[in-house]
């Protein structure tokens, strides 16, 4: 049994010897690089990440050496909370997802807005630089204004 003034320095030479057997990664700012979602998260990962689910048979334990009486407790309290807890997590999850319908929505129409404006800088690119702005027909005045929410256009 290590005493508690030698415990620092016992658990820095266990990390130093992991360290060198490759148990652990090396020490710095770099060590987290691999549990860290490196590239933009995909929906379907947001989508698993959105909801939640708490089991309290995985959270509930003490690593106490008589730890059954703690971990005894904390399962009585869990149980006389359960109601709160799990309404809690409906709450936050129904959140959650809604969260990422809207920013589904917004990829939507961000890619609709940039596929539009790709096919306009296209048709500007064919009709050339001697075209001028004559080149596209004018409309008459009376169409150019329509009512707001009127117009076919998916992105209004």
């Amino acid at each position: 049994m290590t005493r508690p003034e030698d415990a620092l320095a016992h658990a820095r030479a266990e990390a130093a010897r992991k360290r060198a057997t490759g148990d652990y990664p090396k020490a710095g700012a770099a060590a987290l690089d691999g549990s860290i979602v490196s590239a933009r998260p995909s929906i379907e990962l947001l989508s698993d990440w959105a909801v939640i689910e708490g089991d309290p048979e995985l959270l509930l334990y003490s690593t106490r050496r008589a730890g059954a009486p703690v971990t005894a407790l904390k399962r009585m309290i869990a149980r006389l909370l359960r109601q709160y807890a799990v309404e809690v997590e409906a709450r936050q999850t129904r959140f959650n997802i809604a969260l990422l319908a809207n920013v589904q929505e917004l990829e939507r129409r961000i890619g609709a807005l940039e596929r539009a404006a790709q096919g306009r800088a296209a048709d500007s690119g064919r009709a050339g630089p001697a075209a001028g702005p004559s080149a596209t027909p004018a409309r008459p005045a009376a169409t150019r204004e329509e009512p707001r929410g009127s117009s076919a256009d998916p992105l209004a």
